[in-house]
């Protein structure tokens, strides 16, 4: 069976897309399977590289350039499905739909900027009027799909109610979780790039980025709030993703962490082992997060056995349960007292849990697969 797996645009870097991608093209020579990949290439964003036109070149790239490249890898070979791996490229589904009577697979991640768009997060920052454009378009493109595969329950409830007729195709398969086991000479090179020694450091962990629903200044104000409790811990703040942004930062916040130079971490482009290690010896992992599509950080960190402290969205209450220990991101007080909890504990390392991993999704969706082609 020949599978059209449809990733993503490079330029991006979605690396949780790019990641997804891989998962599903690795190990499919064990399977029935023929996998071929294609994916907008950089050409008008080799030319156009500054500001505003860095962002209409990669527009160009996507929308209209790759629109030829589809047609021409559709009329060179015969495929049995197409599977668009992300959500946000459900507009190259029409012209499948003109040129292929393949079964065509969509997975929804999130229909997070699809509901920011219309209006639904008063916290969100205003959606611009290209940007309305875009996921209106995406929106309306979403139907033409033969079947949604959702990472999570709330995204299949997302989608069910936002696209008319989904609820009979659709059906929710999470990603993989795994965790990395860094060889001796990689724990070096860990304890080298990261310039602090994770075992002999007190620290609270967030993963992300700075996107209005990540809630991190949330996390800002309980790690201050836990400082202040506990001074003797001389804990720190790693953030694994930017530097705090102007919005997020009030004048006591801005001011506090300026009369603490130290007490924040900020780290980029960390490896998956790297990562293995903070989740390893953080003290919680704070993702209190207005929503979510998955939610990877507070999973990867569970099966690390670190204590997770985050709220019910995306996949994370789906699959960890009693696991972490859930918040309200709208209510400071439940965030801080969460931390605060944590860190009284006097062993708060936790058993690590068991969530499917990446065989197991990549199974799910090779399983799917020959669902598709046999109707």
């Amino acid at each position: 069976m020949r599978i059209l797996l449809v990733t993503n645009y490079r330029k991006d870097k979605q690396k949780s897309m790019i990641r997804f991608g891989n998962l599903l093209t690795k190990g499919s020579s064990n399977n029935n399977l023929k996998i071929s990949e294609v994916y907008p290439q950089s050409i008008t964003r080799k030319y156009l590289t500054g500001g505003k036109l860095k962002k209409w070149a990669g527009y160009i790239d996507k929308y209209i350039l790759f629109q030829k490249k589809i047609k021409s890898v559709l009329t060179s070979g015969v495929h049995d499905l197409i599977h668009i791996i992300d959500h946000s490229n459900s507009v190259y589904l029409p012209i499948f739909s003109q040129i292929t009577k393949a079964p065509k697979l969509i997975t929804c991640h999130d229909l997070i900027a699809i509901r920011t768009a219309f209006g639904e997060f008063p916290n969100a920052p205003q959606t611009y009027r290209t940007g309305k454009h875009l996921q209106r378009w995406i929106y309306k493109s979403l139907v033409q799909a033969d079947y949604h595969a959702c990472d999570s329950l709330q995204t299949k409830q997302d989608l069910n109610r936002l696209v008319p007729g989904s609820e009979l195709n659709s059906s929710v398969l999470h990603l993989g979780t795994e965790t990395n086991v860094p060889t001796a000479e990689q724990q070096k090179e860990i304890t080298d790039n990261l310039m602090f020694c994770p075992g002999k450091t007190n620290f609270l962990l967030h993963v992300g980025s700075s996107a209005w629903y990540k809630n991190r200044k949330a996390v800002f104000k309980a790690f201050r709030h836990s400082c202040e409790k506990f001074s003797s811990l001389d804990l720190k703040l790693i953030l694994v993703g930017p530097k705090p942004e102007i919005e997020e930062l009030d004048t006591d916040l801005s001011n506090w962490f300026r009369s603490h130079p130290k007490s924040l971490i900020n780290l980029h482009n960390l490896s998956e082992n790297s990562l293995s290690k903070l989740y390893k010896y953080a003290m919680a992992l704070v993702c209190p997060s207005y929503v979510e599509g998955f939610g990877w950080p507070p999973l990867e960190a569970a099966v690390h056995g670190c204590p997770v402290i985050t709220t019910r969205t995306g996949a994370i209450s789906d699959l960890l349960g009693d696991y972490a220990h859930y918040v309200d991101a709208d209510v400071q007080a439940t965030i801080n007292k969460a931390v605060i909890q944590t860190l009284e504990s006097q062993d708060p390392k936790k058993s690590s849990i068991s969530l499917p991993n990446h065989d197991d999704c990549r199974n799910g969706y090779y399983d799917l697969y020959n669902r598709l082609i046999k109707i």
